[in-house]
């Protein structure tokens, strides 16, 4: 009978103790992310984060198809592909904020992360052009996602 409980005693300890680790594994960071934010008029307002296994995710916020939360998934080199448009416009080279004295404009924020350094980008206004094509190489790659909606 001792043994019997004993026994029980070490699976409960056990499945307790999977489960405990399970809740407390912090979910991965993105290592991509772009932010757009709202102005006074119809800008597009979203964010879009990508993952380190190719999970993608959008959440719309105003003026934009797709409003709410979304998920997908991209291939390896499709991740490969995100990762070598941030290293040829020469992300890291670029100055953190870009900004003017100016009101009812968007703001993007631009974060990337190659593994050995990251950087987050504030764009209001005057960024250059390689920044600001690497912002649409973004919203175009965004369009080509299968995304199925979360909520």
């Amino acid at each position: 009978m001792i043994n019997t409980r004993l026994v029980a005693l070490v699976f409960v300890l056990f499945f307790m103790n999977c489960k405990s680790q399970k809740q407390t594994m912090a979910p991965p960071y993105p290592i991509i992310s772009m932010e757009k934010t709202t102005c006074y008029g119809e800008c597009p307002a979203y964010k879009f984060d990508v993952y380190p296994d190719g999970e993608v995710t959008y959440t719309g916020h105003k003026f934009v198809d797709r409003l709410g939360q979304y998920k997908g998934k991209i291939s390896e080199d499709q991740l490969s592909e995100l990762k070598t448009a941030f290293d040829q416009a020469g992300f890291f080279d670029f100055a953190n904020v870009y900004s003017a004295s100016l009101t009812d404009l968007p703001t993007t924020f631009i974060y990337y992360d190659n593994g050995k350094q990251n950087s987050k980008i504030t764009d209001y206004y005057g960024a250059p052009e390689a920044l600001k094509s690497l912002e649409q190489f973004i919203e175009d790659y965004i369009e080509s996602i299968d995304w199925k909606k979360t909520n």
